[in-house]
């Protein structure tokens, strides 16, 4: 029968030093996990698939309380605290780390494109920039990742915009 109190902890981090927190942690010997996520991100005005936590300053623990010396976790570089109901540290279902380490396995092998295959007509949405909210019509497909729209500004008259795709979606 396994023990209550063997299983899986959430750690609270400092932001964005969950890398940091899990290396020092390891050397330490204890079993982490750290679920990631691959989005596309907006940087220096391009769009990337980038990789991160799918929890900012989150990550989990495998601890035998019985066993293990957990009152280092705080002290540990990277580290705040193993976030706590009361006195004792609050247990994750095995499951839920089952289900995150099978959905991380299957995103980080077909990342999502989340570009849609736009076609010209197609009515769509300006999700982003200077233009967000704005509704149009591509106009042209001028690369996989970029298309031209055609918006109704202010004015009444219509005006083509190229946008990454990455900036419209599908209007509803």
């Amino acid at each position: 029968m396994k023990d209550t109190h063997t299983g899986w902890y959430l750690v609270r981090t400092k932001p964005r030093q969950e890398t940091v927190a899990r290396i020092n942690l390891q050397q330490q010997g204890f079993h982490i996990y750290l679920p990631l996520s691959q989005q596309h991100k907006r940087r220096r005005n391009l769009y990337q698939i980038v990789t991160e936590p799918l929890f900012p300053s989150y990550l989990f623990i495998w601890l035998s309380l019985g066993v293990d010396d957990w009152s280092k976790i705080r002290s540990t570089r990277g580290c705040v605290s193993l976030v706590r109901f009361g006195a004792l540290p609050a247990q994750v279902p095995d499951k839920l780390i089952e289900q995150l380490k099978h959905d991380e396995s299957r995103q980080l092998k077909q990342p999502e494109t989340r570009v849609p295959d736009f076609k010209i007509g197609d009515p769509i949405r300006v999700i982003d920039g200077v233009l967000a909210d704005y509704e149009g019509i591509i106009e042209a497909k001028t690369s996989q990742e970029r298309v031209t729209i055609l918006l109704t500004i202010v004015d009444g008259h219509t005006r083509s915009v190229s946008l990454s795709a990455h900036q419209v979606k599908m209007a509803n």
